[in-house]
């Protein structure tokens, strides 16, 4: 449930649920759920269980903690003076798992590097899911991208 959260943003979660009550009219003040958004991630809690060991969440958060793509360099923009690909960064608007300012910082050490790319921002307000649902717009810039180097 708390993975769910964090891969949404306020303002779809706002949208989507605000601060309705599910099928009653008052709140209980229990622990009960009284809220929409309660029953959603329950279910939503419930399904991932099923699909995945929980444990697994506990390692992808692990390696997100961890990784850093600038370690083992002097800087960021050590890490691209190498590199010959021609590179399309694409962040989203709301995703606070990996947000825009970060992809902007690869940006600047590629193009310090008098690297070629090109940067997208998505404007979107469904956080880190995104990539899932904002799949036609990504998918032209995917396909821009690649024409591009023909």
């Amino acid at each position: 449930m708390i993975g769910h959260i964090t891969y949404l943003s306020d303002e779809s979660m706002h949208k989507k649920f605000g601060r309705r009550l599910q099928n009653k009219e008052k709140y209980s003040y229990k622990f009960s759920t009284d809220f929409q958004v309660e029953s959603y991630l329950h279910h939503q809690g419930d399904t991932f269980v099923r699909r995945f060991d929980a444990n697994s969440y506990l390692y992808v958060t692990k390696a997100m903690d961890y990784f850093d793509i600038s370690s083992g360099f002097k800087s960021l923009n050590d890490v691209f003076k190498r590199v010959k690909a021609k590179y399309l960064v694409v962040t989203f608007s709301s995703d606070w798992l990996f947000p825009s300012y970060q992809g902007k910082k690869i940006v600047n050490a590629l193009r310090n590097n008098l690297k070629e790319v090109s940067y997208l921002e998505i404007d979107s307000s469904y956080g880190h899911d995104a990539f899932l649902l904002e799949v036609d717009t990504l998918t032209r810039a995917i396909k821009n991208f690649f024409r591009s180097m023909e």
